[in-house]
């Protein structure tokens, strides 16, 4: 019965998770908490593929086409998110980067 009630919490939870860049941030919001904040000087890269073993964020079962892996120059795990389009997201997160370097 437990297992049941924890598999019914994690399908209603998961997709609540949501991802925003902001001015110094990409943050990770649960139901419009932010639970996880990555500073956008840290970001190294942005990528499409995963290396290594990364900090996983996911917002839905089905991530292939989906997945965004955000390298950190801290040399902290990677971040892997599923944001909703992730193009538009990335360029985002790209002209964020850009302002900061600027």
């Amino acid at each position: 019965m437990g297992w049941v009630l924890f598999t019914l919490v994690l399908f209603w939870a998961m997709p609540r998770i949501d991802f925003r860049v902001n001015s110094s941030h990409v943050v990770v919001e649960w139901m419009g908490i932010a639970v996880r904040k990555v500073s956008i000087s840290d970001i190294n890269r942005i990528s499409k593929r995963l290396k290594g073993k990364p900090e996983i964020w996911r917002n839905t079962l089905r991530a292939n086409h989906r997945m965004l892996v955000i390298y950190r120059k801290s040399n902290a795990r990677p971040l892997l998110i599923t944001p909703s389009n992730r193009y538009v997201f990335r360029n985002k997160l790209e002209n964020a980067i850009d302002r900061m370097d600027a």
